[in-house]
């Protein structure tokens, strides 16, 4: 691919090709029609912005460019300043048809990366085709989808959990993010909400993060690189002539180390005479301008080279001054010199091109080499051309340079060199180094400038890599969330990231040498034991020795609570293998700590439960239902051993009847996440199975879990009382049956015996008669007691309307008591069958009488939710309270009492669904008390 000069109209046909005429494009797409470098066609397109002929956008992180409308007079806006730094394209009103912001489908479209647009119901409404490309594997199409539909693990994820945010909060984001299989790829997402959605713009980082792998790899080399700079030395200037970094060996001139001379300032470090040569280079590479001289010492001649630094905005940001031992190779050229020979100048110089210039005549004579380097034709270049033929090939940056430094060399009559950029005759811009020297005639005048060409592309390429990935290192090193700290053989520290300072609350200048690591403090994490100085990972680390099995402090910083920080330590070699750097990382893990301590305490608590548990076994099982754990009381005993279950399926262990009963349990809970149970027989026993699913820390399904319980005795009982319910029941219904029959026959002779009693006369045996129709009523009464006894809810009627204290007083008539007293102080009304509300109301008045006596006195009053009825008599002892309600119990069998009365009373609060509590009342009789009345 050629990647040097390109001419206009080469890049606005290609424009028009590949963008068919107004539709944007991207510089590569370009490079790629033309077969050239991005880099030079970006360039070439920022030309042709200003002149008006092409117009450019950023979209995203992306700058397009396309076809000014009309023709070439048509007058195009010129880019104006982002506040994002970028560069945008201003439109008038007449542009609007021929801009490609008429038409965002088709931008977004030619975009190289992806991009799609989602409602506010999180459905695709916009997907360009790099976004296809890059999403869409399934091929199943995404318009009208629901993402978290076609993405299920993205909902919980980070993904999502940032796109939510930014829509409730209407602020874009970016963050990168690891889609997993199949894609298995990193992004770098920007999202943009508005109030109908959200706009995501992505790239494929994937090679990044790789490269970011890489780069500490690549740092060290650089630093090593640096530290044996060969046959000399490297210094990093700042911009207050302060040496930051000194690599190599450096001059013995200055009396002192590379540690001694950093942060000196260039005049303090240096003797006077080299100080007052090179502090005004420093000076003006940091202008941005680079310089080369020779400096001779003790019988040496050094040559020392200053170059401004740029960042990646292309500021100068310090300056670096290199210098070499060119002793031999001074001796060399002033032997070259002597032989007066182009061809041992050329080799000299370790020359892929020569160069013979005629200063008077101005006539530069080249080799073919020589020539084709510039673009020119080596024909012409042999017989001879004007300088400025080579001057028009020079990069356009570095073309006032070199013309200045061409200059110096035939002014002053001395050695000339020069590093630059030159178009060569494939159009590829290529680096290279010019040394050469210029012979005077005895007046002084420069006649001859004979030199050679050296092609450093190569070099200048690894070069630029290299200072690329120094800047990411250390912009990595910067933002890393764990702590880095670097020192110098010494234990001074070196370098201390954020994240460090902020754990360990230390800063660069807090510690001079090895021994102030005394004034920290911690103790080891797992025993407890005080850190002594020497054990610290960092001091071990300087003598030389590797911490890959980290150490684990509890540090308490000056500020804040105390931390458990892991730490890894390498130490770093120079040449002589002596330990020159130490490098140690500190993570923070008392999160990760506290959560391991709790998962301890779980799982022993676990063990325990497991080890023990009642009458049973405990298995966890994986997707291929095979048990890798067994425990529980039963093991070994009425079920298989843990030698017999662990690493063997469930199928394989138990009878295929029990295992056919089991699989589509153990199957519901780890493949559909179901909680179920199911009865199985072995052994002769019958066992209750569950099985639940076991999830991590996402929610995600990774074993299964089973409880088997024997439930023999309980199977046995049941049955036992599924028998005795079944007497029961047919026994209660012989019963109602007898019931219903007795009250049948009874009620027959009662009804007779009523109707002849009331035929009686005035003069027949009044007292007689009305004994004998008392008693009729009195056994009327019983029967009613002994069905609702008997036969519960199906002998009662639909209840109505009733007032209590109609009731009351209909009871209290059929007392047979003359001294006794009823106090009522109730107006309400309830829904009950009067007849069996006068019948409960009946019964408790007698029992009342019989355990009160003739002159008891009877209250029946309201509650909040019912009614009671107490008296004044002796009340019911306290063992007998829970029997009261029994039938058959009576305390006056000797009088007539049947023992039903109560019972009936209960039974009747049953059917009506209240609730009948008995008590002592305030006198010391008894208190019955009806709540949950309607």
């Amino acid at each position: 691919m050629s990647s040097g000069r390109v001419a206009s109209e080469a890049v606005l046909a290609a424009c028009d090709r590949v963008g068919r005429a107004h539709e944007p494009v991207t510089a590569s797409e370009v490079a790629d029609e033309l077969g050239c470098e991005s880099r030079a066609v970006a360039d070439k397109l920022a030309d042709l912005v200003e002149q008006g002929r092409v117009a450019s956008k950023v979209i995203g992180d992306q700058r397009v460019w396309w076809l000014s409308g009309g023709s070439e007079a048509t007058s195009v806006p010129a880019e104006t300043p982002r506040e994002d730094g970028g560069r945008e394209t201003a439109h008038s009103e007449s542009d609007e048809a021929n801009c490609p912001e008429a038409d965002p489908e088709e931008i977004f479209r030619r975009i190289s990366d992806g991009f799609y647009a989602l409602d506010d119901e999180w459905r695709f409404t916009h997907v360009n085709e790099r976004a296809v490309e890059l999403i869409d594997y399934r091929d199943e199409g995404l318009i009208g989808r629901n993402i978290w539909e076609v993405f299920e693990w993205a909902a919980d994820a980070k993904l999502g959990e940032e796109y939510r945010t930014a829509m409730e909060t209407q602020e874009p984001t970016a963050f990168e993010h690891y889609y997993p299989e199949p894609l298995s790829t990193w992004y770098r997402v920007y999202a943009y909400p508005s109030e109908s959605g959200l706009s995501v713009y992505f790239q494929d980082i994937t090679d990044r993060k790789e490269r970011q792998r890489r780069l500490e790899r690549s740092e060290r080399r650089y630093r090593t690189l640096v530290e044996h700079f060969p046959n000399g030395a490297v210094a990093l200037v700042d911009d207050s002539l302060r040496y930051q970094t000194i690599g190599g060996k450096p001059l013995d001139i200055a009396d002192a180390t590379a540690t001694e001379l950093e942060s000196q300032h260039v005049r303090d470090a240096l003797p006077a005479p080299l100080a007052d040569e090179l502090a005004p280079r420093y000076e003006a590479a940091l202008d941005g301008d680079a310089s080369t001289f020779e400096f001779e010492f003790d019988e040496s001649v050094f040559r020392i080279r200053t170059v401004p630094v740029r960042d990646e905005a292309g500021d100068v940001s310090a300056a670096l001054g290199m210098s070499q031992d060119i002793t031999e190779q001074k001796e060399r050229e002033r032997h070259l010199r002597d032989a007066k020979s182009q061809f041992e100048a050329a080799t000299a110089a370790g020359a892929v091109g020569t160069w013979e210039w005629y200063v008077q005549d101005d006539e530069v004579v080249t080799d073919a080499t020589f020539a084709e380097k510039f673009g020119l034709e080596p024909d012409a270049a042999r017989e001879g051309v004007p300088l400025d033929w080579f001057i028009e090939s020079i990069h356009e940056a570095d073309r006032e340079r070199v013309e200045a430094e061409i200059a110096a060399a035939v002014e002053s009559g001395g050695e000339y060199e020069a590093e630059y950029r030159v178009w060569d005759a494939d159009g590829d811009l290529r680096w290279v180094v010019a040394r050469g020297h210029v012979e005077c005639d005895a007046d002084g005048n420069a006649v001859r400038f004979p030199g050679a060409l050296t092609d450093i592309t190569e070099r200048k390429r690894a070069e630029q890599k290299l200072d690329e990935h120094r800047k990411k290192l250390q912009t990595l090193f910067d933002v890393l969330p764990v702590g880095v700290v670097v020192t110098d053989g010494d234990g001074h520290f070196a370098e201390v990231n954020d994240a460090a300072t902020e754990l360990l609350s230390i800063d660069s200048q807090a510690v001079e040498t090895i021994s102030d690591y005394g004034q920290y403090r911690g103790r080891w994490a797992d025993t407890g034991a005080p850190v002594a100085p020497q054990e610290w990972a960092l001091n071990r680390v300087l003598r030389g020795e590797k911490v890959t099995q980290p150490d684990v402090y509890e540090i308490e910083p000056a500020e804040g609570e105390k931390k458990i920080v892991m730490v890894h330590g390498m130490p770093i070699r120079g040449a002589n293998a002596e330990v020159t750097h130490g490098v140690i990382t500190l993570t923070d893990i008392t999160a990760r700590r506290k959560y391991q301590r709790q998962l301890e305490e779980s799982e022993r608590r676990y063990r325990t439960l497991a080890e023990h548990f009642p009458n049973g076994a405990v298995g966890v099982f994986d997707r291929d239902l095979r048990y890798t754990v067994a425990q529980g009381s039963a093991i070994g005993e009425r079920l298989p051993s843990r030698a017999e279950l662990e690493g063997r399926r469930m199928p394989d262990v138990f009878p295929e009847d029990s295992a056919e009963n089991l699989e589509p349990l153990f199957r519901g809970a780890i493949e559909r996440g179901e909680t179920d149970s199911t009865t199985a027989e072995f052994g002769g026993r019958t066992w209750r199975v569950w099985a639940a699913p076991l999830r991590d820390a996402s929610g995600d399904i990774f074993a299964g879990l089973s409880f088997a319980q024997d439930i023999t005795e309980q199977v046995e009982r049941e049955a036992c009382l599924e028998e005795t319910v079944e007497k029961l029941e047919a026994s209660n219904e012989r019963l109602e049956s007898f019931a219903s029959m007795l009250a049948h026959e009874i009620r027959n002779p009662v009804t007779i015996g009523q109707i002849y009693s009331k035929q009686l006369t005035e003069d027949d045996e009044s007292d007689a008669a009305s004994y004998v129709a008392e008693a009729l009523d009195r056994i009327e009464d019983m029967i009613d007691v002994m069905l609702v006894l008997a036969r519960g809810n199906a002998a009662v009627g639909k209840p109505e309307p009733v007032a209590v204290d109609d009731a009351v007083e209909v009871a209290w008539e059929q007392v047979d008591a003359t001294a006794a007293e009823l106090r009522l102080s109730t107006d309400k009304r309830l829904q009950a069958d009067p007849r069996y509300l006068q019948h409960l109301f009946r019964n408790l008045f007698e029992n009342a009488v019989e355990h009160g006596g003739d002159d008891v006195t009877v209250t029946v009053g309201e509650l909040p939710t019912g009614f009671y009825v107490e008296d004044d008599g002796s009340g019911i002892p306290d063992d007998e309270i829970g029997s009261v309600f029994e039938p058959g119990y009576t305390t006056a069998a000797g009088r007539g009492g049947t023992g039903l009365g109560l019972a009936f009373v209960q039974e009747l609060t049953r059917v009506y669904g209240w609730d009948c509590t008995v008590t002592e009342s305030e006198s010391g009789g008894a208190r019955f008390e009806f709540t949950g009345v309607n």
